[in-house]
C-alpha cells in the first residue's frame, strides 16, 4: 500500500506506471486500475486482472487539457469549452481516437473517451511522468466499484502491482460521458454521472439529451454492473411497511434518502437527502453491507428528476 500524501511513495507509483506496472489509483469518482495508456502490455494486464472483456472500452485520464490532442483528433471547440468549465472533474468526453493510439484502449472502436480527474496527486503523477493512463474501476468486472483503497484490496489483492491510497473518493460514482464526435446535432449523454445535461446545456447554449436508455458500448454501461453480493430489491413506491411485508426478513437493510417513520427504524440506512450526499455514500455503504454479509438490501425509489438520473441508473443496473 502506497500513500498518496507521501512524496516518495507517490513518485514510486508514478515510476511503476511509467515502466508498465498496473496501480490502483484514487480519483474523485471511484478508484481506478491504472496502466500507461501508451503501453499495450500494461493495458492487457489491466483487462486480465479485472476479468474485463477486451471489447469493452476504457477511459484515458490525462493531467492537462493540452494532452487532449495526444489522444484525439478533430477535437471540436465544444470540448475545450467544457474542459475549461468542468475539468478537472467527473466529465468524460467521447471523441475521435487519434490514429497512433492503440485500439486496445477503445475496444477496437475509432472513438476514445477522455477526462481529467479532480484528484491532485493523480494529476501530479500524470504531469510529472508525462503520461495518460487508462483507469477502469479497480474491481472485478461488473462488481461493486471501490471508493477506498481497502475496497480495492478486497477484490484485487495479489493481482496488481500496487495500490495508491488517497483516502475516500469525494464524489463516489462514475463520471458523466458526453458524446462529442458529432456536434452539429443535439449532443447526447451516453452515461449519466455527477454532471447533468442541464449543466452542460447551460455552458454550451445547446440542447443536450440525457435518455434513460444508454449506450452499452461505452465504459461502465453494461446492463448488469456495479453489483454487490447482496440481493437488491425495490420497495413499492409510496407505500409503507405493510405493503412491503418482506422487508422485515432477518438481517435485511433498507436504503433511504432520509429516515422514514413508516419503515422499521433499526433496518434503515439514510444515505443523504441530496444527490451529492447519496452518491458519496452509495458504494461505500454497499461495500460495508457486503462485509457484514447482509443478504437483502431494499431500495427506496429515487425521484424521477434529472438530478437523480445517474443514481437511478446505477441502482437499476446493480439490481438487474
Amino acid at each position: 500500500m502506497l500513500k498518496a500524501d507521501n512524496d516518495k511513495q507517490l513518485q514510486h507509483a508514478g515510476r511503476l506506471l511509467k515502466l508498465g506496472g498496473i496501480v490502483a489509483i484514487p480519483t474523485e469518482t471511484v478508484y481506478g486500475l491504472a496502466a500507461n495508456a501508451a503501453d499495450t502490455d500494461a493495458i492487457q494486464q489491466v483487462y486480465q486482472a479485472k476479468n474485463r472483456p477486451q471489447n469493452h472500452p476504457a477511459i484515458v485520464h490525462i493531467g492537462a487539457i493540452e494532452q487532449l490532442q495526444d489522444w484525439a483528433y478533430g477535437i471540436p471547440d465544444e470540448a475545450y469549452l467544457l474542459a475549461e468549465q468542468f475539468w478537472p472533474g467527473p466529465l468524460t468526453l467521447l471523441l475521435h481516437r487519434h490514429p497512433k493510439v492503440s485500439p486496445l484502449i477503445t475496444g477496437g472502436s475509432h472513438s476514445i473517451a477522455i477526462r481529467m480527474p479532480n484528484q491532485a496527486q493523480l494529476r501530479k503523477i500524470l504531469q510529472q511522468q508525462n503520461i495518460g493512463v487508462i483507469a477502469p474501476s479497480a474491481n472485478l468486472h461488473k462488481q461493486l466499484s471501490p471508493t477506498t483503497a481497502a475496497h480495492v484490496l478486497e477484490q484485487l489483492d495479489g493481482k496488481i502491482d500496487a495500490v495508491l491510497d488517497g483516502g475516500r473518493c469525494s464524489v463516489g460514482i462514475e463520471s458523466t460521458i458526453l458524446d462529442l464526435r458529432e456536434t452539429s446535432d443535439k449532443l447526447r449523454i451516453l452515461r449519466p454521472g455527477p454532471i447533468t445535461a442541464q449543466q452542460l446545456s447551460k455552458v454550451l447554449n445547446q440542447e443536450v439529451e440525457a435518455p434513460e436508455q444508454h449506450d452499452v458500448s461505452v465504459a461502465g454501461n453494461m446492463a448488469k454492473h456495479y453489483q454487490p453480493q447482496a440481493k437488491l430489491r425495490w420497495l413499492n413506491s409510496n407505500t409503507n411497511a405493510n405493503a412491503n411485508a418482506n422487508i422485515t426478513e432477518p438481517h435485511s437493510i433498507i436504503l433511504v434518502r432520509s429516515l422514514r417513520d413508516d419503515l422499521p427504524q433499526q433496518q434503515q440506512r439514510a444515505l443523504g437527502a441530496t444527490p451529492e450526499q447519496f452518491a458519496h455514500a452509495l458504494y461505500h455503504t454497499l461495500h460495508e453491507l457486503d462485509q457484514k454479509r447482509v443478504p437483502t438490501i431494499w431500495l427506496e425509489p429515487l425521484p424521477e428528476t434529472h438530478e437523480w438520473q445517474a443514481l437511478r441508473n446505477r441502482l437499476h443496473r446493480a439490481a438487474e
